[in-house]
């Protein structure tokens, strides 16, 4: 083994040679990284899980506040929904039924839909973190107001039409000028 190597040498690429012929744990042999190489390593990482870590209050307050929009949507809609299919046997008494409770059961409210409510609105309740609407603010996430308007644009008879804004505030419990507020409006008729 030793007469290969040397014969190598003569030739000029003893190392190449010796690095293949040479025993283990000799010699050049690197086997470990240098404490600035680890610290270097170290510091790249921690840069990184502090970046990702910074954005997670944002998105968590993004995917509360979509929730809350949602969610603000769905009991307009169900409002809405409930006055427009009590609107053709009762419009000047509409009724907006409220969630079950123990007893006794809340009576539903009225709402007249002939009439113009201006700028106070013709009823307000309430809605809970799961949408069921409510009579109080007691364990109140959204408070509902609902305003009409019977001059409705295209509409001659106000006792037929009714333009119904459902305005949406959240947090209910809040003041206003920290509440989120959302109006969805819909002409409601008679007919």
């Amino acid at each position: 083994m030793k007469n290969l190597v040397m014969l190598c040498c003569s030739y000029g690429s003893a190392s190449r040679w010796e690095s293949l012929y040479r025993p283990h744990g000799g010699g050049n042999r690197r086997a470990a990284f240098s404490l600035l190489e680890v610290v270097i390593a170290m510091g790249v990482i921690t840069v990184g899980i502090v970046g990702v870590l910074a954005v997670f209050p944002t998105a968590l307050q993004a995917a509360h506040s979509a929730q809350d929009e949602t969610r603000a949507a769905h009991i307009a809609q169900s409002v809405i929904g409930s006055l427009a299919a009590s609107a053709s046997t009762h419009f000047s008494n509409a009724q907006l039924p409220l969630y079950p409770s123990s007893s006794p059961a809340p009576t539903p409210l009225s709402i007249d839909l002939t009439t113009n409510s201006g700028t106070t609105p013709a009823v307000t309740c309430y809605a809970d973190n799961d949408g069921h609407l409510i009579p109080n603010s007691t364990n109140a996430a959204y408070a509902i107001l609902i305003y009409t308007n019977n001059s409705v644009p295209g509409f001659t008879d106000p006792a037929s039409a009714n333009e119904v804004t459902v305005r949406l505030a959240w947090p209910a419990n809040a003041p206003a000028a920290n509440q989120t507020l959302r109006d969805y409006v819909r002409i409601v008729s008679k007919y």
